[in-house]
């Protein structure tokens, strides 16, 4: 705001104002520059002060937030997660979100009374929020104050410093750790394209990352660092071996966060050793090591980063080389990664490590002999993680058979193997590198569940819906969750044992019917009862349970009747089926469902089964069976059992998997409501391939197809004609949504979900299909027509469900369902069924 200068009052000319002079100006605009996150703070604190004291009658600040010696009760939340708006920082904290205020990745949050902000900071200090974890701590504002130092010529900067010197004297011993890793040269491989590396840092770990790339140094805070310290080191090693070898100049340390200016810390230290007065577990590494000229190097260095000195035996470690004079002594910590280690697993299935750097050309064999005689016993043997061509990818997994011994390994993080410095890390905890956790026997965890919801259910969650594939009824029980009191579930499965489990939650939950038929029949089940679904859901292929079983046979690895069918009480368990099969009728089963492009591997696979066959040696069991697929197919380069993709052949062929997918699709879309959805889970390319050619023969005719504008230019009367024929009544096309696929989160949640990807298809009423104008088109043209959509094929097994549903007669309201024709057909469809399907 201009001032009226001493001349312009004296003239009292009406609308001239003077010119403050440059001093003046200048000294204004060093006070704006000079703000901080503190002073807006503070503004904002002065204001409900305020408000307070005006509506309290002038009670000396007892209004809400301040306290009786005149301060207002404040709480500062940091660091605030990227993404978080003010909306939810006030839920978390449970104030008004007109009392939180948020600028430079911290909020402040004014609470209703000095009780409430000591609740919250004790309560809330260190939780979860948005996953992160978040200090809460007391930030108590005193106006007299502030107003005091503003009315002085107090220096804005100091007293911004003072502030963040007193919060600093008031975190705790058990605070947050915050860490500086040196990376000069590497920080872009840390952030990565678009910032996905840092932000994968920061997902799987909790932590806060930052880069200044001018300093070349990355700071992690968080509860537990150590994860997210060891990626970040392994990403500058490997990037500086690439960019020139170990011997690349400057090394990268680990140190605490400034405790204060910059000017204070010591300008240049050994790589490792820490400045004076740090109390940081991460300084140095469990096997970093020391170099006679001072230097300490992280574990995996072959040579010192200063003076490029070769690495001392593996016998000399940091303690045991001499100290150049007046060097202070580097204290070792203990092997905390061995320490807080999680204890997973146990003596059934071993303790397991994932190792990292291990040289191409090892084998199993090697990698087990070292750590069973360096460790302790073995359980099983190693596994290697191996390329296309079979060669080792530099990690795999070895399993203890005691916890000991695997804690023994883990403080040996470092050791030396082939030449190289290995890393060794507790398998299975989610972290960079570590194997995903493995699915439990017996249970089933639903893939990509949440994506599935919001397209499907999220926009009628009062509306019917199906669930054609209900397992162990994972996504049924999520679809439930998601619906309203008046919404209503169906759901179908083959297997006897799904069967079970669905009808304790049909006995728990009135708004679920389960059926037993297969979802190719849901049309024939359904139609009858008047149901038009808003959304079906198929999750193709086979259930976890299913798989896990070994008297199912399905796993080559597991030993049990090779059987492979989803309903025991249908069709011949595998043994039987390959007593009799021709042999071309094998060859083209595996060749076609084993989704091999190796067509002697087929064949002589089934060379194999009958040659064994004639000699009545064919296996009955998984196991035997597996060996001989093994045997007869040879070498194999993909990283799997050699029989994995003949027992999926032979699992899809009899429980006509395939088809029973042409008929889901074609079901689903008959009894879909206008708008409604189809939601496809798929697993396999050629369940892709499948769909993509459902859809591809009623795809919905689109507006910039070249040969439909054309069609439409130079023919329009049959063009006309043809869209008029195309959408006729009770006429439907399907519109598709991008293709969905896991998150990363979940892949390593849910190692099974990796292959999943999500297909909607959409139906809509009336509308005309492209391959109807591509016929039109093509007759104008003098082109063969195009082929037209096949009939669904036919059903092979029958079931009960089917026939009843089909005999039940139709109801008058379609579109939700609707209701009998009469309370006595009603009521007794009820008794049949116990349960309040009729009502869907």
């Amino acid at each position: 705001m201009w001032r009226s200068t001493e001349r312009g009052r004296a003239c009292g000319a009406a609308g001239r104002v003077g010119v403050m002079g440059s001093e003046e100006k200048k000294a204004k605009k060093e006070k704006r520059e000079a703000r901080t996150p503190e002073d807006a703070a503070a503004r904002e604190a002065r204001k409900a002060a305020k408000r307070a004291k005006k509506e309290g009658g002038g009670g000396g600040g007892q209004g809400e937030g301040g306290g009786a010696d005149g301060a207002v009760a404040r709480v500062r939340v940091s660091p605030v997660p990227p993404g978080s708006d003010v909306a939810a920082i006030a839920a978390f904290l449970g104030v008004d979100a007109s009392k939180v205020v948020v600028l430079s990745g911290e909020a402040t949050a004014i609470m209703p009374d000095a009780a409430a902000a000591a609740t919250a900071a004790s309560t809330l200090d260190e939780t979860k929020f948005k996953g992160r974890f978040v200090r809460v701590v007391r930030d108590d504002f005193r106006p007299e104050a502030v107003a005091a130092d503003a009315s002085g010529e107090g220096d804005v900067r100091e007293r911004a410093e003072h502030t963040r010197a007193a919060r600093r004297s008031d975190d705790t011993p058990d605070a947050a750790t915050v860490v500086e890793v040196e990376c000069a040269g590497q920080t872009g491989r840390i952030i990565g394209k678009g910032g996905s590396k840092i932000r994968e840092i920061e997902e799987l770990t909790g932590c806060v990352l930052r880069v200044r790339q001018e300093e070349g140094v990355c700071e992690v805070s968080g509860r537990d660092v150590n994860a997210a310290v060891q990626e970040i080191k392994n990403i500058v090693q490997e990037g500086r071996e690439r960019d020139g070898g170990v011997g690349h100049s400057g090394g990268f340390r680990d140190v605490p966060a400034k405790q204060g200016r910059a000017d204070d810390a010591p300008a240049s230290l050994p790589f490792g050793v820490p400045p004076p007065g740090s109390a940081s577990r991460h300084d140095t590494g469990a096997n970093d090591w020391s170099c006679a000229c001072g230097s300490v190097n992280f574990a995996r260095r072959s040579a010192c980063f200063r003076c490029h000195a070769p690495r001392p035996s593996d016998g000399a470690g940091l303690s045991g080389l001499a100290k150049p004079p007046g060097r202070p002594e580097v204290s070792k910590p203990a092997a905390a990664a061995a320490v807080s280690a999680p204890t997973q697993g146990h003596d059934g299935d071993g303790y397991e490590v994932f190792v990292k750097y291990l040289p191409h050309e090892t084998s199993e064999e090697e990698v087990a002999v070292f750590f069973a005689e360096k460790f302790g016993a073995l359980k099983g043997d190693a596994r290697l993680i191996r390329d296309q061509n079979g060669r080792c990818k530099g990690a795999g997994f070895v399993t203890f058979a005691s916890e000991a011994s695997r804690a023994e390994c883990l403080r040996n993080d470092g050791v030396r193997f082939g030449g190289r410095h290995l890393s060794v890390s507790v398998a299975k905890t989610g972290t960079f590198g570590v194997r995903a956790t493995e699915q439990a026997p017996g249970t089933h965890t639903p893939a990509m569940l949440r994506e599935t919801l919001d397209a499907l259910v999220r926009s009628d969650p009062r509306g019917v819906y199906v669930d054609g594939t209900f397992g162990r009824g994972g996504h049924s029980r999520g679809i439930l969750a998601a619906l309203a009191p008046e919404g209503r579930l169906h759901a179908f499965d083959m297997d006897p044992e799904a069967i079970a489990e669905g009808k304790k939650l049909e006995s728990q939950d009135e708004r679920f019917t389960i059926h037993h038929a297969p979802f190719g029949c849901m049309d024939k089940v359904l139609a009858p009862l008047g149901v038009r679904p808003a959304g079906v859901f198929l999750d193709l292929g086979i259930s976890s349970p299913q798989f896990d079983d070994q008297g199912r046979g399905f796993r080559p690895e597991q030993d049990g009747p090779l059987d492979l069918r989803f309903d025991l009480t249908k069709g011949v368990p595998a043994s039987a089926f390959l007593k009799t099969v021709d042999r071309d009728e094998l060859m083209r089963i595996v060749g076609e469902y084993g989704e091999t492009s190796d067509p002697s591997a087929a064949r002589r696979v089934a060379d194999a089964v009958v040659v064994a066959r004639e000699s009545a040696t064919l296996p009955s069991t998984t196991k035997a069976f597996a060996s001989l697929v093994a045997a007869a197919k040879g070498k194999e380069y993909q990283a799997m059992h050699p029989a994995k993709l003949t027992f999926q052949a032979l699992r899809i062929h009899l429980n006509q998997e395939f088809d029973e997918m042409r008929r889901g699709m074609r079901a689903a879309m008959e009894i879909l409501r206008d708008g409604g959805a189809l939601g496809v889970l798929t697993w396999k390319h050629s369940e892709c391939a499948i769909l993509m050619d459902f859809y591809r023969h009623f795809e919905k005719a689109r507006p910039d197809a070249p040969l439909s504008n054309w069609f439409e230019a130079h023919h329009p009367s049959a063009y006309a004609t043809a869209l008029e024929a195309s959408a006729r009544d009770g006429a439907w096309a399907v519109e598709a949504d991008d293709a969905l696929r896991p998150s990363e989160r979940e892949m390593r949640e849910n190692s099974r979900s990796r292959s999943a990807i999500l297909h909607v298809l959409r139906r809509r009423d009336g509308a005309a299909r492209t391959a109807d104008l591509e016929r039109g088109a093509y007759a104008a043209r003098g082109w063969s027509a195009p082929p037209r959509a096949p009939d669904p094929p036919a059903t092979t097994f029958e079931y009960e469900a089917v026939g009843a549903s089909a005999s039940a007669g139709r109801t008058d309201d379609g579109e939700n369902g609707g209701r009998t024709a009469s309370k006595e057909k009603k009521a007794k469809k009820e008794k049949k069924r116990g349960s309040k399907w009729a009502e869907a």
